[in-house]
This record gives structure tokens, sequence and C-alpha cells, in this order.
């Protein structure tokens, strides 16, 4: 695939190969300038280990540089979905362009609000870009893409919420944005539990339950009430102390609906009723990805909803974080 694009000599030879198995599932070989591996392997931990080389795994590339217009000349355009929300809320750009009849390609998609050209080629992506931060956010998209599929297709669900760890197992704290998910997680964990996930849980249920384990994206902080959200890695919020997060599922207890203001606020810590609390769980069930690089495999068809033991609704100011989690901690060991 290199002949197609527009990158030189010494970009090449300046490349790094890691291989990755991520969530004890899916194994790749991630390519690119020796500081976008560092990066992407930084941002991708805890959940991923260090696997062999070899040819059979799946190529995920970051190329800077550009492809020559002449490659889609002759190529038919079409827009596609590159991501769908349950309730129309896109948290990033989701409209791509697709053209097939590439010479040498399967399908070429085009991202047209980061600039990168994504060239598939049976389980080989190069994603293309002049503009190596931009390119960088695309080719983790692409890893996701790849792991979450996979799950999807052992009939593993998506779901809308933060969680975190207690003696008896996982909590998932649920809410719409702005809610203050990650804030009560992160409070939650000064309180001593343990980190699971930021934003989004993997769920898998079966006849024992729900168990779900975390994906890495990074936090988005808020270091005063009002203050501007800052988004930072597992690695360095965590400064690669393991102990401090979960790495394996846990079976899901308790889902708790947060409601964080910025003023003073009452805390509360209820219990909510069991048929209301699931709708409200399900209802943050994410649908399955678009398979827009057309080598996913395909979703799982009606795969079991998430269930858990108890429902609570908290509600608290920021500022009341501490004494908030004493008392939902009290209450989930109760």
């Amino acid at each position: 695939m290199e002949t197609t694009v527009g990158y030189s000599e010494e970009d090449v030879q300046g490349d790094r190969t890691a291989g990755l198995r991520l969530y004890d599932r899916c194994e790749i070989a991630l390519r690119g300038p020796g500081a976008f591996v560092d990066a992407a392997v930084r941002y991708l931990w805890p959940q991923a280990r260090p696997v062999c080389v070899h040819a059979g795994l799946p190529l995920v590339r970051l190329v800077p540089g550009r492809i020559p217009p002449s490659l889609t000349r002759d190529a038919v355009p079409r827009p596609i979905t590159l991501y769908a929300s349950t309730d129309g809320r896109v948290p990033d750009y989701n409209e791509g362009v697709e053209y097939r009849g590439v010479p040498g390609l399967d399908r070429l998609v085009v991202n047209p609000h980061t600039g990168s050209r994504i060239l598939v080629s049976g389980s080989e992506v190069h994603v293309v870009n002049t503009d190596t931060e931009a390119g960088a956010r695309d080719t983790l998209r692409v890893v996701k893409q790849l792991v979450t599929t996979e799950f999807e297709a052992a009939g593993t669900v998506t779901i809308h919420a933060s969680a975190f760890a207690v003696s008896d197992g996982a909590v998932a704290v649920a809410g719409p944005p702005g809610a203050g998910k990650t804030s009560t997680v992160l409070a939650a964990v000064a309180q001593g539990a343990l980190m699971i996930a930021n934003d989004k849980v993997y769920a898998s249920t079966d006849a024992h339950g729900t168990r779900i384990r975390g994906w890495t994206d990074p936090i988005r902080v808020v270091d005063a009430p009002g203050a501007p959200k800052r988004s930072v890695t597992l690695a360095a919020y965590f400064a690669e102390d393991l102990g401090r997060l979960v790495v394996d599922p846990l079976p899901l207890r308790t889902v708790v609906a947060v409601d964080v203001g910025t003023g003073p606020v009452s805390v509360r810590c209820e219990e909510l009723d069991p048929v209301a609390g699931l709708a409200s769980l399900h209802r943050e069930v994410l649908p399955p990805r678009v398979r827009w690089l057309g080598t996913e495999p395909p979703a799982a068809r009606r795969p079991p909803l998430p269930s858990a033991d108890r429902f609570l609704r908290l509600t608290y100011g920021y500022r009341d974080a501490a004494r908030a989690m004493q008392m939902l901690l009290r209450r989930l060991d109760a």
C-alpha cells in the first residue's frame, strides 16, 4: 500500500511497530512515528499488553503525508456514517465519504472534518494525514472500531456510563452529559474505591448476571466548580499505578443515577424503583457501531441487555463530593 501515499522514505525508516493485545481479545500491530506509537500505548493503558508482531496481525498505521489526487479520480464517492448515537447527540464528527473502485484498495474513507484519508486493504488500514495530531486521533478511532466490533460480535454491548469498583463488584454511574459521572467516580476513588471506566463500559450478560469492564478513554477533569474541563489519560492521572484501576471484568451490582450541581445542593442518596432503574439503564445502551471499515465482524443479533441488583439516585454539589461519597459507600455496604 506504500505506493499509493505520498510520504518520504525517511518517514518510512523512522516508523516503529508495536504488537498489542487489547482486553485479552483483540490483537493488532500499531505502526507509525515513534512518538505516536508511544503516545498510543499510553492512551490504551492499562488494557493493552505487548505481543510479538507477526504477519497475521491486523495492521493499523499512521502515515504523515497525503495521497495523490489521481488516486480517487475515477472512483465514485458516497456519504457514509462513521458513528451513530442513540439520542442524536454525536460526541465527535460522524459523517464521512467512502470511495470504492480505488486501485489497490478495498475502500478509501475520508473524514472531511479532520482531513484524514483512511485506506483499507484486507486487514491493513493506513490513516494518512499531513496533520499528525489529527491523524493520530483517527488512528485511535480505527483501533476503537476494531475492539468494539469484536466485543459486539461476541454479544457484548456498550453502555454510556462511568464505573468504579467496591468489595462486592462494580458500580455503574449513569446520567446525561455533564451530570457528573466522571467526577463521581473520581470522588469515589479518592475515598478508596477502584477505577473501572470513564464514560463508557463494555457489558456482557448471561444467566448469571452482567459483568462490565471499561474502555481507556482519557478522563475529563474539572479542577474547580465552573472551571473548564481538561483531558488527562488514565496513565497520566494514575501515574501508572495499576493497583488503583480494575482491568478484569467485574459483576455489575449497582447502578447510580447521578446529578451533580455547581451550587449548594442537598446531599441525597435514595433507592430507585428497580423497574424504572432497569429501564433507565437500558436507555444508556449504545447502538452497535457502524461497520464503516468493512473488515469488522457483524454484531450479534439481539444481545442480552444488562441488568443490576440495585438502583440508587445520588444528588450533591461539587463542593460536597467527599461527603456524598461517604454516604454512597455506606449505602453500598448496607
